[in-house]
Parts: structure tokens; C-alpha cells; sequence
């Protein structure tokens, strides 16, 4: 990964701890055992294969919380792949634009490690699978594993809504050139029953 892309990842963390940490204990706990939230949500990446430009997802989860602050989440989305394919030609190689619509599913385990009245801090990681209309990268599959990973932080707007945000790393397929690094963010409106 660029060494660019890695200084920026670790500062936006560190703002979101920093943000996180200085809005004061309080007794309160956002997510308490027993209670869930659906959240809405749209995510874009940039990613490490030449093949391919970036991917937008765009759906939604349902987090359950088994304990306080520790959640399982179901997760489902539409997925855009703006990526490249390349071919040989009479005067070498050529590329034309291949992209890819597909839906994905994920199960995601959360940790508000750090919880007050107005805000937290999680980390997360998951586990799911992609099914799409044409091959991801297109020297791939069209159905492939994925895996996740994320760290982030709430904003409570009010006892119901919060706003969330997180950096993501994403992968697709094999690892190889076949797959898929994925590097970007997410965000969505949690609705608290």
C-alpha cells in the first residue's frame, strides 16, 4: 500500500481516537446487551489491483448486541466494480472498461471499545462472499470470499439516531493477482430500537 494511503489511515484513526476519548466518561453506555440497530449505508474504495479503478457499495445491516457495546451484525449490499479489462491486440495490449454489479453479504463482529453518552470508537471484522455479473478482477471469479476489517467511530444525534463512520480494508478472491485489496470508508445512520 502506499505510504501515503498508510500516513493518512493512521492519522483519520488517530483523530477518531482522540475525538472519541475527549468527549468525556460518562455512565451511560451506547449499546447495551439485548438491543439492535439497523444502519443504512454506502461505502467507496480504492484499491491496489491495476485491473481495477474503485468499488461503491451501497445497502444496509442489522447489528445485534450480545453484550454491552460488543455486537453481531448482518450485513448486505449492492456492489459497482469499476474495473478494466485488458487483451492482446495486433499492436500489443489493449484495455476496455468491464464493470461489475453484484450483490454481497457479510457476517461482522463489532467492539465499541471505547463508549460514552455522545460517542464511541470500534473496531470490526468480518467474514462473507461476493456474487457478481461478470468476473472480479475480470482475471477472477464471479463469486469469491471476502473478508473485512474496520475502525471507527459514532456520533450520537440523538437517543435513537447516530452517525457512523469508518475506515475499511476490504479483500475479494484469492490472494494473488486474482484478488482484490480494497482501502476506503464508510457511512451510515444508525436507528436504535
Amino acid at each position: 500500500m502506499d505510504a501515503l494511503l498508510k500516513k493518512m489511515l493512521f492519522v483519520l484513526s488517530a483523530a477518531c481516537l482522540i475525538l472519541a476519548a475527549t468527549a468525556g466518561w460518562v455512565m451511560a453506555q451506547n449499546f447495551t446487551a439485548g438491543s439492535f440497530n439497523f444502519e443504512p449505508r454506502f461505502s467507496a474504495f480504492g484499491t491496489t489491483n491495476p485491473r481495477v479503478n474503485s468499488i461503491l457499495t451501497y445497502g444496509g445491516a442489522i447489528n445485534y448486541y450480545v453484550m454491552d457495546n460488543f455486537a453481531v451484525e448482518a450485513e448486505g449490499m449492492g456492489v459497482y466494480v469499476d474495473q478494466n479489462k485488458r487483451f492482446e491486440t495486433a499492436t500489443g495490449m489493449g484495455s476496455k472498461s468491464d464493470p461489475a454489479n453484484g450483490i454481497a453479504g457479510n457476517f461482522n463482529l463489532r467492539w465499541h471499545f471505547i463508549a460514552t453518552s455522545q460517542a464511541t470508537m470500534f473496531a470490526g471484522a468480518g467474514l462473507g462472499g461476493l456474487w457478481a455479473d461478470a468476473k472480479v478482477p475480470y482475471n477472477g471469479f464471479e463469486n469469491s470470499v471476502t473478508e473485512n476489517g474496520e475502525i471507527g467511530a459514532t456520533y450520537a444525534l440523538s437517543q435513537q439516531l447516530s452517525l457512523k463512520g469508518s475506515v475499511k480494508y476490504m479483500h475479494i478472491g484469492q490472494f494473488s493477482d486474482q484478488g482484490i485489496n480494497a482501502f476506503g470508508g464508510t457511512l451510515g445512520l444508525n436507528v436504535s430500537f
